[in-house]
C-alpha cells in the first residue's frame, strides 16, 4: 500500500520510474534511530520518505524545501547558541527560528534563518512537540547542537483528494542523495570494522556531505540493494566522463578514462589512522586525487595530488601479513599506490570484483601514456660522465650524453635482474642465454625510485605490445 502510494505520487509529479523501490530501516543521521523508509533508487539519485500520521496538521498546507542538517558548537568565549524559537504542538505551529543573534554560532555557521522549522533537534524528531519539550532537548546537548532545518512554502491544499490525503497521512521526505561520485560502503565509517547487515550511501551536494545508512533484514535483500545502487553510480560516473570530455575544452593528454570513489588511509593524529573518502580520476597522463568531486572545468586542474602514471606503482596488499598498516586497521581489497616521490597511498575499494576493476583501468591507462610518451629520460652519473638514462619503449635501456648521443644500449629483453642501494645506485644485469656472461650497467640517478617506477611502467607495457603482436600472428595464420 505505502509503495503504491510512493508510486501514484512520483507519477504525478515526473515521468520518472524508479529502477528499484522498497522498505529499508534507515536513517539520515548517525545519531539518530532506525525507522522504517520508504526507499526509491532512481536514474540520479536515492530518495528516502518516511510514512506516518502527521501530528501537526498544519505542515499539509507547505511545501517542504532547503533541507539541511547544521551542527553548532559553544566555545569557551560563547553563553548561548545564539537563536529563540517559538511555536509548538500547544500553539497548532511547528517549532521555527525566531530571531538568530549576530556574533553567535548560529550566525557564524551561515546556514541558520529566521523562520526555519526545526524538524529534528540533536536527533529527536520535534513534530508533535511542545515548546518545553524543545528547552528541554536543547538544554540536555550540552555544549553541542545538531540542527535539522528547512523552509515552508505555503501551498494550496483546496482539492477534496490532496485534503483527505493530509488528513490520513504524508509521505516526509528523509533525504535526496546524489548518485554521481556516491560511494556505497559496508564498512563503519572510517574503521575496518564490516556490518554485517547494512551499508552507507554516501555522496555530495557540493556544498556539504550527505549520508543514508540501512540495515537490511536478509543478506540477499542486502546485496540485491547494494549491487543496484553501485551499478547505478558506475553508469551516472561513465556518463559523466563522457560528457566532461565532449562539452569540455580538455587536451587529449588530459582526457578522463575512469573516475570513482574509494576509501584512503590516512592518520587522524599521530597514533591513529582512518578510512576517508576520496575521488579518483584517471586520465591518460595522470592519476589525480580528489577530497570531493570537482565542480568546475576549473576543479579538474586543482586535484589534491597528482602522480604520472608512469612514475607510480600499484601493487595488492597482502594481507594479513602486510606490516604497513595495524591489524585492527586492514580492509580487504587494498592497494597501495607508491610514487616515485616516495609518497604512497593506500586505498580500499568494496569488493574484489570493484578492486579488479579499478587495478585494469590503472594497467591500461598506464600503457596507453607510456605508448604515448614512448621515452623518459633521468639524470645520472656513469663512467664519472654526466649522462641521461633514457627508457624507450622500442629500443630499451640507454645511456645518453646530454645531447642525447647514444653511448651504451640494451633491449628490455635482455634485462635479467635488477637491484638498488635504496639511494641512487642502480644496477642493471644483461644476458641473452643462460651460459652467457653477465654485463651489469651500474649507474647513479639523481631520481632513483622515479626510474625504477619508469621502468617497470615501460616494461609491461612492452610486454602488451609484444603479446597484443603476438596475438595478431596466431589470428593472421589462422586466416
Amino acid at each position: 500500500r505505502l509503495l503504491a502510494r510512493v508510486s501514484l505520487d512520483r507519477e504525478i509529479m515526473t515521468s520518472e520510474r524508479p529502477i528499484k523501490a522498497g522498505t529499508l530501516h534507515g536513517k539520515a543521521r548517525r545519531h539518530a534511530p532506525f525507522r522504517e523508509m520508504l526507499v526509491e533508487l532512481q536514474k540520479n539519485r536515492l530518495v528516502a520518505y518516511h510514512y506516518d500520521k502527521v501530528k501537526d496538521t498544519t505542515l499539509a498546507h507547505y511545501t517542504i524545501v532547503n533541507q539541511r542538517v547544521v551542527q553548532l558548537e559553544k566555545l569557551p568565549t560563547d553563553t548561548q547558541f545564539g537563536f529563540t524559537f517559538e511555536g509548538g504542538v500547544e500553539y497548532q505551529s511547528p517549532i521555527k527560528i525566531n530571531k538568530v543573534y549576530p556574533d553567535t554560532p548560529a550566525m557564524k555557521s551561515g546556514e541558520v534563518y529566521e523562520g526555519d522549522v526545526i524538524f529534528e533537534l540533536n536527533g529527536i524528531s520535534l513534530w508533535g512537540k511542545s515548546h518545553s519539550d524543545m528547552t528541554k532537548i536543547a538544554k540536555d546537548g550540552g555544549k553541542t547542537m545538531t540542527l535539522h532545518l528547512a523552509c515552508l512554502n505555503p501551498r494550496d491544499i483546496g482539492s477534496k483528494g490532496e485534503s483527505e490525503s493530509s488528513a490520513e497521512g504524508e509521505l516526509a521526505l528523509i533525504a535526496e542523495i546524489p548518485l554521481l561520485m556516491a560511494s556505497v560502503c559496508k564498512y563503519e565509517r572510517g574503521t575496518a570494522l564490516v556490518r554485517s547487515d547494512g551499508f552507507e550511501v554516501v555522496s555530495s551536494n557540493g556544498k556539504q556531505e550527505l549520508s543514508l545508512l540501512f540495515n537490511a533484514s536478509t543478506a540477499d535483500l542486502m546485496t540485491e540493494w547494494i549491487s543496484a545502487i553501485s551499478d547505478t553510480v558506475k553508469k551516472l560516473n561513465k556518463n559523466e566522463v563522457e560528457k566532461w570530455n565532449t562539452w569540455t575544452e580538455l587536451e587529449d593528454y588530459e582526457q578522463i578514462l575512469h573516475m570513482g570513489t574509494v576509501h584512503e588511509l590516512l592518520p587522524a593524529n599521530a597514533h591513529y589512522k582512518v578510512w576517508q573518502r576520496k575521488a579518483l580520476v584517471v586520465t591518460k597522463g595522470h592519476l589525480n586525487i580528489f577530497s570531493s568531486l570537482p565542480d568546475s572545468v576549473e576543479g579538474w586542474f586543482r586535484p589534491e595530488e597528482s602522480y604520472s602514471l608512469h612514475q607510480i606503482t600499484v601493487k595488492i596488499m597482502k594481507l594479513p601479513n602486510d606490516e604497513r598498516v595495524q591489524s585492527s586497521q586492514k580492509r580487504a581489497n587494498s592497494i597501495i599506490v607508491q610514487s616515485g616521490t616516495g609518497k604512497s597511498h593506500i586505498f580500499s575499494f568494496e569488493s574484489h570484483h570493484e578492486l579488479e576493476s579499478w587495478l585494469k583501468e590503472l594497467h591500461d591507462a598506464s600503457i596507453t601514456a607510456v605508448n604515448e610518451l614512448k621515452r623518459h629520460s633521468y639524470r645520472g652519473i656513469w663512467n664519472d660522465m654526466s649522462v641521461l638514462f633514457t627508457i624507450d619503449i622500442d629500443q630499451g635501456f640507454l645511456v645518453e650524453d646530454m645531447h642525447h648521443t647514444i653511448l651504451w644500449s640494451k633491449p628490455f629483453s635482455r634485462l635479467k635482474h635488477s637491484f638498488d642501494d635504496g639511494s641512487s645506485q642502480l644496477n642493471l644485469k644483461f644476458g641473452k642465454h643462460e651460459n652467457e656472461s653477465i654485463e651489469l650497467l651500474a649507474i647513479k640517478l639523481e631520481d632513483l625510485y622515479m626510474a625504477v617506477c619508469t621502468i617497470e611502467a615501460f616494461m609491461i607495457a612492452k610486454v602488451a605490445s609484444q603479446d597484443m603482436k603476438s596475438l595478431e600472428r596466431v589470428l593472421n595464420a589462422s586466416h
